[in-house]
């Protein structure tokens, strides 16, 4: 199962986050999502397995 662990307005910011995720060698998947009641303004969500949960929460805290 996969855990929410990060968004972000900035498609720059996610891509980082993912980037230093996957160099500490942890399985990310990073998708968009539409905000229907706001055109142009998405949001991108960095998702990590739950086995993986604690490394990504240690990254993401010393950011």
């Amino acid at each position: 199962m996969w855990t929410s662990v990060y968004m972000t307005q900035n498609i720059d910011t996610a891509r980082a986050m993912r980037r230093k995720m996957e160099n500490s060698e942890i399985l990310v998947m990073m998708r968009s999502i539409k905000l229907e009641d706001r055109v142009g303004e998405d949001c991108f969500e960095i998702l990590v397995p739950n086995a993986e949960l604690k490394e990504a929460l240690d990254i993401i805290i010393t950011e």
